[in-house]
């Protein structure tokens, strides 16, 4: 159902859009479609990432003959069963102590770590560091990682946070715990935290200060007339965000949101052509509430027969 243009509040980019909401069905009429601007937050992390090795083929045989060999072998008996120039031998021990698989004794000695790196044919490397973008965007409520950081864009539109205040919505990126940070990676699509595969995000810290990203959002405030009520819809291009939407539709229950400043309208205008709304014959509107009218009907005489056959507590009954 459409509303004189007069009392509408449309950017002339957004016409296309409403006029395919209130196709949707006549008893939906957009009172506002406006483009607004908010701010995401970019902050440059450093992740550092732990993951295993295959054994190569010495390292193998050292940590085979630590366990096996009875008594343990010195690293300098080690070189000559294989023959090898015991400089190999050390340096490879080393390796192995630095990463906590050999005790730094002698002679040779495996940590229980190792015995369970050997068990599993792997060895972890020592960590290290990937930078990533963390994007937080206060209407989706959640942080997302990325290799390439976000390139801003210089826009005139109004900003959102005119209206809403979305300061509290803002994510200090270093005052997350570290699980809130591997799940982002995951969740982002990101092949560094592989707990399954032994590949996981160890700690992480922040390497630069948090920027001002700015991102273009469409936003309408649709009437619906069969509800009697206002909702608010907000889109990326067609997309419909949902979470966006709700956060919104929540913040406007909670009387945080001025229906009248997202409209450009005033209060006055809005209720005129809300009542002339709901007072406008519609076929639809009509059907629908023709098929709630029995329910109601039904219902209602239902609970009266219901009282009628209880009678008060406490009344007498004869016999």
């Amino acid at each position: 159902m459409s509303i004189a243009s007069s009392a509408k509040s449309i950017d002339d980019n957004l016409k296309n859009v409403v006029d395919e909401i209130e196709a949707q069905s006549s008893s939906l009429s957009v009172f506002a479609a406006r483009q607004f601007r908010y701010s995401l937050r970019q902050t440059l992390v450093e992740v550092n990432i732990k993951e295993p090795r295959q054994f190569n083929v010495l390292e193998e045989f050292i940590i085979r003959a630590a366990i096996e060999f009875q008594p343990p072998p010195t690293e300098d008996e080690l070189a000559s069963i294989l023959g090898l120039d015991s400089v190999f031998i050390k340096t490879t021990t080393a390796t192995l102590r630095s990463l906590q698989t050999l005790s730094a004794t002698s002679p040779i000695a495996v940590t229980p770590e190792g015995r369970s790196f050997y068990e599993k044919g792997s060895v972890p490397q020592p960590p290290y560091p990937v930078q990533l973008n963390a994007i937080s965007d206060p209407l989706d409520n959640k942080i997302t990682f990325q290799s390439e950081s976000l390139n801003d864009t210089v826009s005139n539109l109004p900003d959102l946070a005119d209206f809403i205040n979305l300061d509290n919505l803002i994510t200090d990126i270093s005052s997350l715990p570290l699980e809130q940070i591997q799940t982002g990676i995951q969740d982002s699509g990101l092949a560094l935290h592989l707990p399954e595969e032994g590949k996981i995000v160890a700690d992480f810290k922040v390497v630069a200060s948090t920027q001002k990203i700015w991102k273009k959002i469409s936003i309408f405030v649709i009437f619906d007339a069969i509800e009697d009520k206002f909702s608010i819809q907000i889109r990326n291009g067609k997309q419909i965000l949902e979470s966006a939407s709700n956060l919104l539709e929540l913040l406007y229950t909670e009387g945080k949101i001025s229906l009248e400043a997202l409209c450009k309208l005033s209060t006055e205008t809005i209720n005129l052509e809300r009542e002339a709304i709901l007072n406008q014959e519609n076929p639809e509107i009509e059907a629908t509430l023709e098929k709630i009218r029995p329910k109601t009907l039904k219902s209602t005489t239902k609970t009266s027969v219901e009282i009628s056959s209880n009678p008060a507590k406490g009344e007498s009954k004869t016999l």
